[in-house]
């Protein structure tokens, strides 16, 4: 027999609720949101389920979500997510704490050989044997009320995952793969990661790699003060100014409203008080000697021998994946390879832990010259030479 769904939008309702979470080892979390309109998201809906218990959190209710704060941040209570970075960061803002411990079964199927993106239905088919309907992917949840399709679409994302989480630690631990997730879920629970520098954006910016010296500054400032003016407003960052016309307006660095409204469209979106607030970001910008310029983190030009290490890395990189079952990209990404081929060997992640234990070193080696690869009837073939008596290259 199905609980039936608990639907909670008084304050006496969400309390009685945590009241009842309070202690038990295990709950899952999902939400629903909107951000296309805002710069913080509009978080429509809190899902939970717990020791047999669902409910439905409506946060457009007059509700003071803080209230579940004491369970969210319970050390005794493992608060299980899929795919939950957005989830937490989400959460985080609406009760100004993190949530802690988690547990991510997106990540953590990685470990049992699924893809890096691998969705809630796949997990819950592969791991409860129920295939989910997904009709309601594209639903409006600020709309009241909700209709009966929406709700029980909304339980289904935390209604599995109970067991879907019990029988993947089941076989991590098995394999013994479980403390290997330690550090990703740590991650996961940092406060740091959930706060936006506005004077460190810029760096994200597409285009930036083509600024010089004060143009640097400029975009740092514009960024910065956009940041500032899309919270203010809480309007998308693009609404206040598309990224492409603000690294054009730090590349000409105008020092008037006439030098800005050469940029094309500046004059239309920004109107005469945010123009007046972009002319003074750049007036700061230009105020700044050489040495208070930020320095860009320019990715080194890779010639012919980097390219031919990364190829062979790549190579053995996913012999062993495939070997492990697990996700290439979750054992290795790009960004460490690419550092290995340029001799960087300081702060790379496959060169901690159990990744340096099961490839980093093997990485190494064969950038040493002490390993060959080589196809064996179409497989790949893994030769260290030491042991084939082939001395290495000194």
């Amino acid at each position: 027999m199905q609980v039936p769904i608990r639907y909670i939008d008084t304050q006496q309702g969400l309390e009685e609720f945590a009241a009842e979470l309070c202690g038990t080892p295990l709950l899952t979390l999902d939400t629903e949101f909107l951000r296309e309109k805002t710069y913080y998201p509009q978080l429509c809906l809190v899902q939970v389920a717990a020791d047999g218990r669902e409910a439905l959190i409506d946060p457009l209710a007059p509700l003071d979500l803080r209230a579940l704060v004491p369970v969210l941040t319970d050390p005794r209570t493992v608060k299980v997510f899929h795919a939950g970075d957005q989830d937490c960061a989400i959460l985080y803002q609406a009760l100004g704490a993190v949530v802690r411990p988690v547990f991510d079964t997106q990540r953590a199927a990685l470990l049992l050989g699924l893809p890096q993106q691998a969705s809630l239905v796949a997990l819950v088919r592969r791991f409860c044997g129920v295939s989910l309907k997904k009709g309601e992917s594209f639903s409006d949840w600020a709309q009241r009320p909700l209709t009966e399709t929406q709700l029980s679409y909304a339980i289904d994302d935390v209604r599995y995952l109970p067991l879907a989480y019990t029988r993947i630690v089941s076989e991590l631990q098995e394999k013994g793969r479980l403390p290997w997730l330690e550090d990703e879920f740590r991650d996961m629970e940092d406060e740091e990661r959930y706060r936006v520098d506005a004077r460190e954006v810029w760096q994200r910016l597409k285009g930036v790699a083509a600024l010089r010296g004060s143009q640097l500054a400029t975009v740092r400032e514009v960024a910065a003060w956009r940041e500032q003016a899309a919270q203010e407003r809480n309007l998308p960052r693009k609404w206040v100014l598309p990224d492409d016309l603000l690294v054009e307006v730090a590349r000409r660095e105008p020092a008037s409203p006439e030098d800005l409204y050469r940029v094309r469209g500046i004059k239309e979106r920004l109107g005469k008080r945010w123009s007046q607030e972009v002319l003074a970001a750049v007036e700061r910008a230009q105020g700044l000697s050489p040495d208070q310029w930020p320095t860009p983190r320019r990715v080194p030009a890779r010639d012919a021998r980097c390219v031919a290490s990364l190829d062979l890395m790549g190579a053995l990189l996913h012999q062993r994946a495939k070997e492990l079952h697990i996700a290439t990209s979750f054992l290795a990404g790009h960004d460490d390879l690419a550092r290995l081929a340029e001799g960087q060997r300081e702060g790379l992640t496959i060169l901690k832990g159990w990744r340096r234990d099961l490839l980093g070193n093997e990485l190494l080696r064969l950038l040493e010259g002490g390993i060959s690869l080589s196809l064996d009837d179409g497989d790949l073939k893994v030769t260290l030479l030491s042991q084939a008596g082939v001395p290495a290259p000194s």
